[in-house]
């Protein structure tokens, strides 16, 4: 059976990445994002190795489309800031 990890820690970890990717958003994010974007979720494994961020996008629906591209274009921004942010191995 695989080590899933201690639930505390993992939810704690997302709380924590959850909080950094937005405020990443807020002050760090070099481009204008369409509508007001918040961070409503995010989900890690037990392993903690990656994190699938959920979005919401206020405004019209076709915003969530553009803030979502954008984002995932600029993907690479959001995690080295995150490396340096958070005090983890992975």
């Amino acid at each position: 059976m695989k080590n899933t990890g201690d639930g505390r820690r993992v939810a704690r970890v997302e709380r924590e990445v959850q909080q950094s990717v937005a405020q990443f958003l807020i002050s760090g994010f070099k481009l204008p994002l369409p509508g007001i974007v918040t961070v409503a979720r995010v989900k890690m494994p037990g392993d903690l190795r990656t994190a699938k961020v959920y979005i919401s996008v206020l405004g019209d629906p076709k915003l969530l489309d553009e803030a979502v591209d954008l984002l995932q274009e600029r993907a690479f921004e959001i995690q080295n800031y995150l490396g340096k942010e958070l005090k983890m191995r992975y």
